[in-house]
């Protein structure tokens, strides 16, 4: 049996259970935090076709939280049940769904509303994967889920399914730090027309950097390096040792989400009564085998293979970096859809993992597709005394600057 099937099957029929079980659970998300302009709502929901196949997902679930501004709630909690913008933001590697209401989002958002730098939106957070700190939030292999659809498509159907937000695309906007940026801009470039606002903070944006010979290259000797394996061809990537390695675990989601050996599955999902079967019909893998890595969880139990973009001296590997990894660059991406869409983009030459250089070099690409200076904004930050702009530090004031854009992008709230 297929070792996903393995994984799945109990989990896929609690998940039908779970599924139907998803609701609004009030405005206050069942916590005590005292309401001023908004606040928290809960939203954690199956996505069962999305996440079906997910490592480590055993109920495809998609956590979730949200900022629900208080002229959403019923009138019975003091407001008045008005629909607003959406505006979704995705986490950098490794973080949960709390990670923004962690660095001050609910405090943010109640003070620019209060203010009136702001109009009221719904903020809808949600988890990266917390096994390899995530995948990119990209599609090209089930174990690594279908995001493409899920953020792109169907989460925005679920949240509006709700009748809490403007179901137009003029009201919704997209935004993210680290990972989470380089999964805005994707989930707004393969889903054109469904937002109208991007904000991005330093992630990896242009995956050969400005030269095609650094960005996400630059990580391949430390990688090798941090593991003691420079010049060495067996590439340790076992679940338990590569927590401790975050350049590593980075290049390990990229690799299940860009050049899994099995590209893809194609299976057949049927009910019994005694639970659900999943038939593997066809599978399409990448024959080269030089960078091949087995056993990226456990031996036993998961088996998932995947290949290296680069070899044991850290050089790009052109058979895997050229025909998996560079197609998923965001410059090769559809590019026409950033036409009229208002972007916002936030950098530090202090940022983790080289994404400076990236981001600036995206930045560029943007400008050079002829686009007006007044629908992209670069702002640039630094860290305070001390404290570097490695971490997160920047946020509070960052999460000032990007809701103000997107409530900016959604005009007048008219």
């Amino acid at each position: 049996m297929n070792v996903f099937v393995r994984l799945s099957i109990l989990a896929m029929t609690l998940a039908l259970v779970l599924a139907v079980g998803c609701s609004d659970r009030g405005p206050n998300g069942g916590t005590d935090l005292a309401i001023e302009q908004g606040g928290p709502l809960v939203m954690t929901h199956v996505f069962f076709n999305e996440l079906l196949l997910q490592i480590k997902n055993d109920f495809q679930m998609l956590e979730m939280i949200a900022y629900r501004p208080k002229v959403n709630f019923e009138p019975y909690a003091g407001g008045e049940l008005r629909p607003v913008p959406l505006l979704i933001l995705l986490p950098p590697k490794g973080k949960d769904h709390y990670y923004y209401f962690n660095h001050g989002l609910q405090e943010i958002a109640d003070e620019l509303i209060a203010t009136g730098q702001i109009q009221p939106m719904f903020i809808a957070c949600i988890s990266n994967d917390l096994v390899f700190g995530g995948y990119f939030f990209a599609e090209d292999h089930p174990g690594a889920g279908n995001y493409d659809t899920l953020v792109g498509q169907n989460l925005v159907d679920h949240i509006e399914s709700f009748g809490l937000t403007i179901a137009e695309p003029a009201k919704r906007g997209i935004g993210g730090v680290g990972m989470g940026a380089y999964g805005a801009f994707r989930a707004a470039m393969l889903n054109p027309g469904t937002f109208t606002s991007i904000s991005a903070v330093d992630g990896p944006l242009d995956f050969d950097g400005p030269d095609g010979n650094s960005g996400l290259i630059d990580l391949f000797v430390p990688s090798l390096t941090e593991q003691g394996l420079l010049g060495e061809e067996n590439w340790k990537a076992d679940y338990d040792s590569a927590s401790a390695w975050p350049t590593t675990r980075l290049l390990i989601g990229g690799a299940l989400a860009f050049s899994p050996h099995d590209t893809a599955l194609e299976c057949f999902v049927s009910p019994t009564p005694t639970g659900i079967i999943v038939d593997i019909t066809e599978r399409y893998t990448i024959d080269d085998t030089m960078t091949l890595v087995t056993n990226v969880v456990t031996a036993d139990a998961y088996n998932l293979d995947f290949h290296l973009p680069f070899d044991g001296a850290g050089d790009p590997y052109p058979p895997i970096w050229n025909a998996f990894w560079l197609p998923n660059n965001l410059e090769n991406l559809n590019t026409s859809a950033l036409d009229d869409v208002n972007i916002f983009i936030a950098t530090s030459d202090e940022a983790s993992f080289g994404y400076h250089d990236q981001t600036m070099s995206w930045a560029s690409t943007i400008q050079n597709l002829g686009r007006s200076d007044t629908l992209l904004t670069v702002h640039e930050y630094e860290g305070y005394p001390g404290n570097p702009a490695t971490g997160d530090q920047y946020l509070y004031d960052l999460l000032k600057e990007m809701l103000i854009f997107h409530s900016n992008s959604f005009g007048n709230g008219d």
